[in-house]
């Protein structure tokens, strides 16, 4: 597989750019644009296609393909606009869409054979979570729900059949309840279905711990696993029900590895498969639920420097064979199947473009491509990221991502744009990026650093510094000293970019590094950890987890102020020298907006030039195309004018 790896990779580096200076970039709508086909999923008896393709609304249309009779069309909802669809069985899957200002977020069921409508899953200003649909009656699904003072909160299982009552007065908010699943007492924190969609996993926090209950069928008793939340993830279930398939961190290991755990006994199997560089806490196995229920293991998926997917299972890697010789130089990568183990959707991808999908039928060997995604561009004049090594400052390997822009004429080095994530439990990962394609399309070359902390490595970055927030912004320091030292970027014009915790790296690197950077972008920054724990206080009614977690691990804020402060930029606005933008929506309840209010008013006290941009509509993060245009076209603006 490494070869494999680095010749899809030298493949899409081979190429260089070359444009002169009356090429124009493309528009920078176009990059907001969705694009042409999304999420392509098969029926489980592999007969229909589905996918999406962008509405004239704000979402999708959803369109089916019969591969039976090869005939293709669009699905009429009515004027509904889609948002996303999941098949659970042949014929029938469940489409989630909205109708503003009638509603959001309306879940129901679509029959591809019918050619309709045939159930409400929610109806009109009810709101719960989704979990899965039970096999064993078609009109039965579980949900969760919330506590909102109109009813029980908890895992239900709901039945389609049941009608909300028109009485004055009644509350309809649990009315399609049929009875609630039974689970130990405690704040519910996650649920894990089986492939019958039966409630076989929960985890509850309670007693100051997070309590993980597992049990062997819908019907068995619960039973208390003893894992720890910080080594152990569920990755998925097996056939056994006595087993299930665990990432663990081991005191020895330097990753955490794929085990089979024996739940009768508590015994960590040896392990399945490991990989010293990179963690497989959030990798996943391709499971198929075949006609008899079972569970077919094809493949183990995760991330390392480009995403990989290892075969477990013979035909998964005869598929992956023949799919590599009819896609030569591309990583392709295997998202659905059908139960006949036949059919097989294909997502192809050189890093210039979102996935190309082809859809594969295994025992014909014939491939059906579906159209381009983003036609408007020119696949050979964008960018592609390079994954690249650099060493911190205590000499810790750390990886991350360098897109470049086209070559310049004269051959001057590009001005840097470090693009960091948020989280910052998670990680960039290798593919096509809107935002950076913007901005290599502009001229500058992005970095997107995957600091300490970063989700989906060893121990030693993902875990041992996981709250130093200090040694983080050392890291994209480290990462841009690293660059200019290399002589790939013009070290006298760098400017730092993210979002949620992004965006306190970018204030971070401002304050705490003043002259490094040209100028700041924060979107939906934390810039005051005090006011951060003040937040998750007063959500801990419905997040008593996040905010112990935060104590914990953090301190409190009241009895550690120096502590606070010496991790706030927020703190050390006086030593901020280049222009700062703020944008934030105004709706975000993961960071309050009043964070960026703040933020402002330290600014506009110690004289730093800056500007603001807040959307009224969006929460954390952007639902609508058009503000997300806005803020593009508002991030090209302000680098344009301070880079």
């Amino acid at each position: 597989m490494k070869s494999t790896l680095l010749a899809v990779f030298a493949a899409c580096l081979t190429a260089t750019v070359d444009l002169s200076a009356t090429d124009a970039a493309s528009p920078i709508a176009d990059f907001a644009r969705w694009p042409e086909i999304v999420q392509v999923r098969l029926s489980e008896n592999g007969r229909y296609a589905a996918f999406m393709t962008p509405s004239k609304v704000r979402y999708f249309d959803l369109n089916l393909h019969d591969l039976q009779t090869k005939e293709s069309k669009k699905i009429d909802l009515g004027g509904d606009d889609l948002v996303g669809f999941t098949w659970i069985d042949g014929d029938r899957m469940i489409i989630t869409t909205e109708n503003r200002p009638n509603y959001r977020g309306r879940r129901q069921v679509f029959d591809a054979r019918q050619n309709k409508i045939t159930a409400n899953i929610t109806y009109q200003r009810q709101f719960f979570t989704l979990e899965s649909a039970l096999r064993r009656d078609p009109d039965l699904f579980v949900a969760r729900f919330y506590e909102d003072g109109q009813g029980s909160a908890g895992l239900a299982i709901i039945n389609t059949r049941l009608r909300p009552k028109t009485m004055a007065g009644q509350n309809n908010a649990r009315f399609n309840v049929q009875s609630w699943v039974d689970f130990p007492k405690g704040e519910h924190r996650g649920t894990i279905t089986d492939q019958e969609g039966e409630v076989r996993f929960v985890t509850v926090y309670a007693d100051k711990r997070l309590n993980f209950h597992y049990r062997p069928s819908a019907s068995a008793a619960w039973m208390n696993l003893p894992f720890d939340y910080e080594k152990t993830s569920v990755i998925g279930f097996s056939n056994d029900p006595d087993f299930l398939y665990i990432a663990h961190y081991t005191d020895e290991a330097k990753s955490s590895r794929l085990h089979r755990y024996r739940v009768s006994t508590g015994e960590f199997g040896p392990p399945l498969f490991e990989d010293p560089l990179y963690s497989l806490s959030e990798a996943g196995l391709f499971q198929v639920r075949k006609a008899d229920g079972s569970l077919h293991t094809l493949a183990l998926a995760y991330d390392r420097d480009l995403p990989v997917q290892r075969a477990l299972d013979p035909l998964f890697q005869e598929v992956q064979t023949a799919v590599n010789a009819k896609l030569p130089g591309r990583l392709n990568l295997i998202e659905d199947c059908d139960q006949a183990l036949s059919t097989f959707v294909v997502a192809s991808m050189s890093g210039r473009e979102p996935a190309r999908y082809v859809i594969y039928h295994h025992g014909t060997k014939q491939f059906l491509p579906l159209p381009a995604p983003t036609p408007w561009f020119n696949p050979s004049q964008m960018s592609v990221q390079r994954p690249l090594k650099f060493k911190a400052r205590d000499g810790l390997e750390l990886e991350g991502y360098l897109s470049l822009p086209p070559a310049r004429p004269d051959g001057a080095k590009p001005p840097l744009v470090v693009y960091a994530h948020g989280g910052p439990w998670a990680r960039d990962t290798w593919g096509y990026n809107a935002d950076v394609q913007m901005l290599t399309s502009r001229g500058y070359a992005v970095f997107q650093p995957n600091y300490r902390g970063s989700t989906g490595y060893s121990k030693a970055v993902s875990k041992d510094d996981d709250f130093a927030f200090r040694k983080m912004h050392d890291d994209v320091t480290d990462g841009v000293k690293h660059l200019v030292a290399a002589g790939l970027v013009d070290g006298n014009r760098l400017a730092i970019y993210g979002g949620s915790f992004g965006g306190y790296l970018a204030v971070a690197g401002a304050a705490f590094e003043p002259g490094l950077y040209k100028c700041a972008i924060t979107f939906a920054g934390v810039f005051d950890w005090k006011q951060l724990i003040r937040q998750s206080w007063a959500q801990s009614d419905d997040d008593q987890f996040n905010y112990d977690r935060l104590i914990q691990r953090m301190g409190d804020p009241t009895k550690q102020q120096e502590r606070f402060e010496s991790i706030s930029p927020i703190s050390r606005i006086d030593a901020v020298r280049c222009p700062v933008f703020v944008i934030h929506g105004k709706l975000d309840t993961t960071v309050d907006y009043r964070q960026s209010t703040k933020l402002l008013s330290e600014l506009a006290a110690h004289g730093v030039p800056h500007e603001k941009l807040f959307f009224e509509t969006e929460f954390h993060g952007f639902s609508e195309r058009t503000n997300y245009q806005r803020h593009l076209e508002a991030v090209a603006a302000f680098l344009a004018k301070h880079l």
